[in-house]
This record gives structure tokens, sequence and C-alpha cells, in this order.
């Protein structure tokens, strides 16, 4: 999955819960996305300010911050990125603010499909790893 420059799509994975992150980044390094990881909402706006992300996968509830804090956050950058809201409770005050939302237990082809579909540039992953 390429990013509209050609580049692999980083997708940072922001999520408290460490099976979560590791289903979700084999997932997207399988779809070919360049995959970076955070527990906690610091660690979310440290990596955005670090490294150009072009979509942001964002647990609704993680440690030392809220999600509304985060979306400021990434907000506040002139590219921000996409954000595909991860929850396994219902967050109206939020979906707004987001691209995409997708409830826990994550099924991972409903999760590719809205993947796909918040990154239009990319291909269909079957030359996923070309780039």
């Amino acid at each position: 999955m390429a990013a509209p420059g050609g580049s692999p799509a980083t997708v940072l994975v922001a999520d408290d819960d460490p099976l979560v992150r590791t289903v979700l980044r084999m997932a997207l390094s399988g779809m070919g996305c360049a995959v970076l990881e955070a527990r906690t909402t610091a660690e979310v706006v440290g990596l955005d300010a670090a490294v150009e992300i072009d979509l942001v996968i964002l647990d609704l509830n993680m440690p030392g911050g809220t999600a509304a804090e985060s979306l400021d956050a990434l907000s506040a950058r002139a590219s921000a990125p996409r954000v595909l809201l991860l929850s396994g409770e219902d967050a109206p005050a939020l979906l707004d603010r987001v691209h995409g939302f997708a409830r826990k237990p994550v099924e991972l082809g409903e999760f590719t499909r809205i993947v796909r579909s918040l990154l239009p540039h990319a291909p269909d992953g079957s030359d996923a790893g070309a780039g």
C-alpha cells in the first residue's frame, strides 16, 4: 500500500493493548504499509511531530490523555493524517472529527477494507511490499 508519492503509506497504530497493536501491525504490514506503534497519548503526539503519518488508528481509551487531546494534536498539523477511531464502545462526540470508525474486537476483513478506503491511492494489496 503506497502513499500518494509512491512510498509505503505510514500508519500509526495507537493502542495501549499490545495484542491489538501486534494484530493490526501484522495486517497493515501485510498490506505493504510502514507501521509505527504508540501506547500512550504522549507517544501519539511525539510520533506525529517527528514523522509524516498518512493514517492513525486511534484507540478511544489510552493512558496519558484523551482521544480528543490526540485529535487536537493531530489536526494542528498542516498535513494532518486521516484518523480511524477504534473502540469497543460508541463515541458519538468524536465521530465528526475522524475519517472512520471500527469496533473492537476488530474483524480484519472489515478493518482492511476501511484502511484501504482511507488510503485511496493504495493498490489492492496484490503487490504489497512493492514501491
